[in-house]
């Protein structure tokens, strides 16, 4: 339980009930503990710097409203504090109980066995019976403790109701040791223990500085790298909103170009393949941070999502039953070579085949590029939530703008591209040749007196350049324009089979003009029309004088996240301070 109290040496009395009362606060009024301390400061040009952790007394057996694991619980607590290497423990035994029973002395020795960081204080020594044995134990040849034994007379009850002075106690405690130990009344009482505690410390400090030097300046280091990301409170909004909004257009565009990085949580691949390897389904996927920009998810939606997805789709998918399709169109009287409406109905309904890939294409680069909007508002304004909440909402509406418009684009582009079959085009050429060039693929395919090595390869993109070789041309004419004696069964197979060849081929064209053209599209409409335009919607949506003044406005978080650390900085100094002197051998006083 927190609590700070600033007093002088003088002002305990009348605070002690304060104090008695937080704690019944926060631990009832029937014996409980709680985990959570009181914070005492004390402040006196008649006591030393030192910070002493008061903790409760060990126990056996609970009493009043006490847990039945009481003595675990309290254990584990004070472990808690004394196990740390940087501590000094001041193991207290009563000097009415046998020392070799000490709970404290053996807590003290499972944490430090070689008794370097403990000192042992006897209480109520003017209990204790006048013997060997006790004067063996203040004179500490009984107990292995590096940092001394010291004896101390504290106030009895009778004495603290009468509330006697602290000097009046020290008093008789210096009398009791003169004529009681008068050969280690020097080494016993209150004020040689506050001495040597101070002595203690300064010499563990020292020991400590190179430790405890590092730990400061990592802090430090820390801490300021807090407060340079915050940065300091805006004193001009007007200015502060100019300088966010253009700072975050500007990371947008940058990101886009690549120039610009920000962190988004994607799965672990190795993780999910090293699950894959084993056989076994992860429950769930741990995600990772990874740093990327919006460019480089671009360039990865145009090259796996749109190149991917257009270049799986058959070319030959729906060109079953061409002959059939053929005659129907043909009429009464055969057409002498392929009807040219039925290759422009055809190849219509192919292309067709292009609008969902193309439109799922125009999606994920609208996906990718409100992810970076996400991204570098929340990492350029994180200090302004509500700013950063209307940045991102008027930046994603004229982003879903500008995706219709560009939808609309691809779809008036696909229209074009069906609206008029460009048999004449370069790539496709003369049919006559075409047609030679897919023969003398077919007879490379079989094998027919050509080594492996010289058969041709046909990509999404390249065809067989075609063949000036009138063998050729006299053989295709011989294989597609059969003599008197070939049936009409012969004649439709023919050209059903070049048919859907020419159809494959021209379909190939159109989709090598779409993978180059989408990501043309999209840059223009997207990602040109926000660098550009952005910035201008921005300021003149929300640079208004009602608004400034609301959108720029740090959130509690940061406020507490600054001057916590803006306090841990000046506590650091100190400290940094404390040790310089201790390192100079300056009094900490």
């Amino acid at each position: 339980y927190w609590k700070e109290n600033k007093l002088a040496s003088s002002g305990i009395n009348a605070e002690y009930g304060e104090i008695i009362a937080d704690t019944e606060r926060k631990c009832g009024v029937n014996k409980g503990i709680s985990d959570d301390p009181i914070h005492l400061k004390l402040y006196s040009t008649r006591i030393p710097s030192l910070t002493l952790v008061d903790l409760p007394g060990l126990t056996k057996i609970p009493v009043g409203d006490q847990p039945r694991d009481i003595d675990q619980k309290i254990e584990n607590l004070v472990r808690s504090y004394i196990k740390k290497d940087n501590s000094i423990i001041l193991a207290v035994s009563a000097g009415n109980v046998d020392i070799a029973n000490s709970d404290a002395l053996r807590l003290a020795n499972q944490v430090d066995p070689s008794g370097s960081r403990t000192i042992a204080v006897i209480t109520k020594c003017d209990l204790m019976e006048k013997n060997e044995e006790s004067t063996a134990v203040l004179e500490g040849t009984s107990v292995d403790v590096k940092l001394g034994l010291i004896g101390v007379i504290n106030r009895n009850n009778k004495q603290l109701a009468e509330k006697t002075p602290i000097e009046k106690i020290l008093e008789i405690e210096e009398d009791y040791f003169l004529d009681h130990y008068p050969g280690i009344a020097d080494r016993m009482g209150t004020e040689y223990l506050t001495s040597q505690l101070c002595d203690i410390l300064i010499g563990h400090l020292k020991r400590c500085l190179p430790m405890l030097s590092d730990k400061i300046a990592k802090q430090q280091a820390f801490h300021r790298e807090i407060l340079k990301d915050i940065g300091e409170e805006p004193s001009d909004p007007n200015q502060a909103m100019i300088m966010l909004l253009s700072q975050f257009t500007d990371s947008l565009g940058k990101s886009m170009e690549g120039r610009y990085t920000y962190t988004v949580m994607r799965p672990d691949a190795r993780a999910i393949k090293k699950s894959a390897k084993k056989g076994e389904t992860p429950n769930e996927v741990t995600l990772i941070p990874e740093e990327t920009s919006a460019g480089a998810e671009l360039f990865e939606v145009f090259q796996k999502e749109c190149t991917r997805e257009l270049s799986i789709i058959p070319a030959d998918k729906n060109l079953h039953n061409l002959k059939k399709t053929i005659r129907s169109t043909s009429g009464v009287q055969p057409a002498l070579f392929i009807p040219d409406g039925v290759f422009n109905t055809l190849i219509i309904k192919q292309l067709d085949m292009f609008d969902m890939p193309t439109q799922h294409a125009i999606t994920k680069s609208h996906t990718c590029i409100a992810e970076a909007i996400d991204s570098i508002a929340a990492k350029s304004m994180v200090r302004y939530p509500k700013l950063e909440r209307a940045v991102v909402n008027i930046s994603k509406a004229y982003l879903a703008q500008q995706k219709k418009i560009t939808e609309e684009f691809v779809e008036e582009y696909l229209e074009v591209e069906k609206a008029f079959i460009n048999t004449n085009h370069p790539d496709f050429v003369e049919r006559y040749q075409v047609a030679a060039a897919l023969f003398a693929e077919a007879e490379a395919d079989e094998g027919q007196n050509k080594p492996p090595a010289q058969q041709s390869k046909a990509s999404m993109y390249t065809y067989a350049e075609p063949s000036t070789n009138k063998n050729a041309l006299e053989k295709l004419m011989a294989k597609y324009k059969l003599g008197e004696t070939a049936t009409n069964e012969d004649r439709a197979n023919k050209e059903a089979e070049l048919m859907e060849k020419l159809l494959i081929h021209y379909f190939c064209i159109v989709r090598a003009h779409l993978v180059d053209m989408i990501p043309k599209i999209v840059m223009k409409f997207l990602v040109r029309k926000l660098s550009t335009h952005l910035s201008s919607i921005l300021i003149k949506s929300l640079y208004t004088e009602d608004k400034i003044a609301e959108l720029v406005q740090e959130s509690d978080k940061i406020t507490r996240k600054r001057k916590a650390s803006s306090k841990m900085m000046k506590v650091l100094l100190e400290a940094e301070t404390l040790v310089s002197n201790i390192a100079v051998g300056r009094s900490i006083e």
